[in-house]
């Protein structure tokens, strides 16, 4: 019993971290303006910096659910309007059904964590450290392998995610009409991924040196 709740808890660690990496990429206003400035975005899109991170506020307050509808006005080469046409307002909306389920099973998934923690701990803390162990050793596999694709053909890992999880077209955009995905080209997604990456990696580093130090110095395990 012990050991299914081991494997279990590594894998509900990497849908936890993961899912909560990208929350934490998605909210940060210094990592949208670096891409901004690195893809020339304010320029492409005519909107003075200040008020793109302004739209850029009310993009992520729609993306986690604290805003009502993607119909976002602001001032676009000296003239006020609507920022977003139709098609990229319903793109939108399915990214933020994406984004509601992500969070769902994120949120399932780290009480479910806690459970299969605290089990461990009580019943043989040697699986609990296992479990820290064995999540830093599966992330930093799948991590490689991921890496190794984005390197070598993120376009072709970008459009099978976008057919694996949007039932439609909706998110083919014009970049020449289309400011949405000049505000957020390839090149931002690919930047996305590696901080991803690295933030995960971060956290499981710290996950697989607890859960070695646990290993080799907790006294209580040699216990029968």
């Amino acid at each position: 019993m012990e050991r299914a709740a081991c494997i279990v808890a590594v894998i509900l660690m990497l849908i936890v971290v993961v899912l909560s990496c990208i929350q934490i990429i998605v909210l940060s206003d210094s990592f949208f303006y670096r891409q901004y400035e690195r893809n020339d975005v304010f320029r492409k899109t005519q909107i003075e910096p200040a008020e793109l991170m302004r739209i850029t506020d009310e993009i992520q307050a729609y993306l986690m659910g604290q805003r009502q509808d993607f119909f976002i006005n602001g001032t676009v080469g000296g003239r006020y309007r609507q920022i977003f046409t139709e098609r990229e307002i319903l793109h939108m909306q399915d990214v933020q059904n994406l984004f509601r389920s992500g969070f769902y099973v994120r949120n399932i998934a780290l009480l479910l964590l806690l459970c299969c923690l605290l089990y461990l701990w009580c019943r043989r803390r040697k699986f609990f450290y296992e479990a820290l162990m064995g999540s830093a050793v599966t992330f930093f596999g799948l991590g490689l392998i991921l890496g190794v694709v984005i390197v070598l053909n993120f376009q072709g890992f970008f459009v099978l995610f976008h057919e694996i999880f949007f039932r439609n077209d909706l998110w083919l955009l014009d970049p020449r009409e289309s400011i949405l995905i000049n505000m957020v080209p390839e090149p931002f997604f690919m930047a996305v991924a590696w901080q991803i990456l690295l933030l995960a990696a971060a956290i499981f580093l710290i996950c697989g040196l607890v859960g070695l130090g646990g290993l080799k110095f907790d006294r209580t395990l040699s216990r029968p």
